[in-house]
């Protein structure tokens, strides 16, 4: 069920009421059947100057042997502009293993449009992931990974030119977790564009560890700014940030890659995202772990991220999942957002996906002061006691106020919001 501005002000961000700058208005919702992911493939249109997004939709079933999709719905604002109540999914492709956090690949890798689908899960008959592309029009997939070390499962890919060769290479983490027996084990890697997209892509394993998400980032040091990766690891429970000891940051040879364990000791880390959320023009990370009682983080990063303390702030906590059982966790992913485009001289707004607690959060900051970091925060989509997946926001319509959109996987819903 979906409550409309109900508002939830926890204790530990503020004990009294708030009244928000910015809410969140339903604007559509559709039928599609166990939506999981969703991400906005931002084209932009020279003819017009301006850019349309497609929203693509990862979908899967829990059910052995069942059939997945990626799905999407092109130039999503034409929808959201006409208040369409009839929107209708395209599948892009069926040739998929339970496929995660699907994205756009950037047009300069082939001059074309095409999406990156990381698939696989520990779902049983449903472990057997890839890293595939596919054309919007539904050509392929044309699979990047091979099976020549085993099976593994990818949920994300990360475009960046790692050997320094002029062309965008794929970054990612990929993991085995087998429910019985042993062969567990994760691996960062990057995949080395060999300028097709017909054949395997060689593998250069970066290090062992970091297993579900992974983002790439510059931060400072004393002797400069360095190019860094930070793991959130899931399975092995550490936020991890690796960077190349040069300048110049070439990830080809492993023997000049450094690493520092961030912190181990919140449990299973979910995602990170690097941001300045204290609006002191320092990049801060934000974090979730995910778990039985799940909390949102924000760490902020030292002047020189390989010796200095990264200070904890917890923003939320107590999170849990609606039902118990093995995989069960909550929260999912944060992400910090501007409501108003035109709006952004100030701290950031945070989105939050609950995941298996079934609900989804806006949290605002109670103030400008660098030194607050205190938020309220409010349910603005509640699924039950469900699953709801990775949110993904834009201006898709163009008048500077943000769309969110919000898949609810046990309803087989998917929520269209809009920030006034």
């Amino acid at each position: 069920m979906d409550l409309f501005l109900k508002y939830s002000i926890v204790a530990i961000l503020s004990s009294h009421v708030f009244a928000f700058k910015f809410n969140l208005a339903k604007v559509a919702s559709f039928p599609i059947k166990y939506p999981g992911f969703t991400s906005l493939y931002e084209i932009f249109d020279n003819s017009v100057n301006s850019s349309k997004y497609d929203l693509l939709i990862s979908t899967f079933d829990p059910v052995p042997f069942s059939t997945d999709t990626v799905q999407i719905v092109p130039d999503v604002g034409k929808h959201v502009l006409s208040n369409s109540s009839n929107i209708i999914p395209k599948i892009v492709t069926t040739k998929v293993t339970w496929p995660n956090e699907i994205s756009g690949v950037p047009r300069s890798v082939f001059n074309k449009t095409m999406v990156a689908i990381p698939d696989g899960f520990l779902v049983p008959f449903k472990t057997d992931g890839s890293i595939s592309l596919v054309d919007i029009d539904g050509k392929g997939p044309y699979k990047l990974t091979d099976d020549q070390t085993g099976k593994w499962f990818y949920h994300r890919v990360v475009w960046k030119d790692m050997d320094l060769d002029g062309d965008l290479d794929i970054l990612t983490c990929r993991a085995r977790e087998p429910v019985i027996g042993v062969g567990k084990d994760s691996e960062m890697l990057w995949l080395e564009n060999p300028g097709n997209y017909y054949t395997p892509w060689r593998p250069t394993v970066i290090a062992h560890g970091p297993d579900i998400f992974v983002i790439d980032a510059v931060l400072n040091t004393t002797d400069g700014p360095r190019d860094c990766l930070i793991a959130a690891q899931f399975f092995t429970s550490s936020l991890t940030i690796y960077w190349v000891d040069n300048k110049i940051a070439n990830w080809t040879d492993v023997s000049k890659i450094k690493s520092r364990v961030i912190d181990n000791s919140i449990g299973n880390v979910f995602d990170v995202t690097v941001t300045d959320l204290n609006n002191d023009d320092k990049p801060d990370l934000l974090v979730t772990n995910n778990g039985e009682s799940g909390s949102l983080y924000a760490y902020e990063v030292p002047s020189d991220f390989r010796s200095g303390d990264f200070k904890r702030h917890s923003l939320a906590a107590g999170f849990k999942p609606g039902k118990s059982g093995t995989g069960k966790g909550a929260p999912g992913a944060a992400m910090p957002v501007y409501p108003n485009t035109k709006v952004n001289a100030s701290k950031p707004s945070i989105l939050l996906s609950g995941d298996d607690d079934g609900k989804a959060y806006y949290l605002e900051p109670l103030s400008n002061e660098p030194s607050d970091w205190t938020y309220s925060m409010m349910i603005f989509l509640n699924a039950g006691d469900g699953t709801v997946g990775e949110l993904s926001f834009a201006d898709v319509d163009g008048d500077s106020f943000v769309e969110v959109f919000a898949p609810s996987y046990s309803t087989n819903e998917l929520f269209v919001y809009r920030f006034t």
